[in-house]
């Protein structure tokens, strides 16, 4: 139990300060300046829990379809064949092509919603190199709980990021007005980060 409990801890911890520079930084604020460290994962996990669970069942039925190919082509079946070479270097041209489009998604296009398209494109050839997580096999035994383990872990965090910054993008594009003693003030609520109410 430890040795899980000594990595939680610091996965939640990254996974909350990506999810909150992603929100934060759509509004130029240094939310660091605000909160404490307790702060960090109690603002960031209830979002992030919340679209796990999408992400969470999209893998699971990717892992439903995937068991029954699985007994058709095993793992590895095939790869001395002269032909494995070639789809080997087909898939390496298309990881390659994905990560070169999400490089120019990064610097060409503007708008939140371009961090959660780069999170969807890394996270495709990341599926293949993740593969049966044997990494992990002494902490998950069971292939395919590990698998689905791994791999929701990994898009948490690579999407913890994107999450933030297109849950600012909604919050910004419907700000809140707020009536102080009937009257409605000209200035936005955006949020809440420990002791704190933002306005905009």
């Amino acid at each position: 139990m430890q040795k899980y409990i000594s990595f939680i801890a610091p996965y939640s911890l990254v996974v909350s300060l990506l999810y909150l520079f992603g929100f934060w930084s759509t509004f130029n604020i240094n939310v660091l300046e605000y909160i404490t460290l307790s702060d960090v994962i109690k603002n960031a996990m209830y979002p992030l829990l919340y679209s796990s669970i999408f992400l969470l069942l999209g893998l699971a039925v990717g892992q439903i379809i995937s068991v029954p190919l699985s007994e058709v082509m095993p793992p590895g079946g095939g790869a001395d064949l002269p032909e494995a070479k070639y789809i080997r270097w087909f898939f390496i041209l298309i990881t390659v092509c994905i990560l070169s489009y999400a490089l120019f998604v990064v610097f060409f296009e503007v708008g939140n919603l371009r961090w959660f398209k780069v999170a969807v494109l890394v996270f495709m050839p990341l599926l293949i190199l993740i593969g049966n997580a044997e990494f992990a096999s002494t902490y998950i035994p069971n292939k395919q709980v590990r698998i689905v383990v791994v791999n929701t872990l990994f898009a948490v965090l690579i999407f913890s990021f994107g999450r933030g910054a297109v849950n600012a993008e909604k919050s910004k594009n419907s700000l809140q007005g707020l009536k102080i003693n009937g009257k409605v003030i000209e200035q936005k609520y955006i949020g809440w980060a420990g002791d704190f109410f933002f306005m905009g």
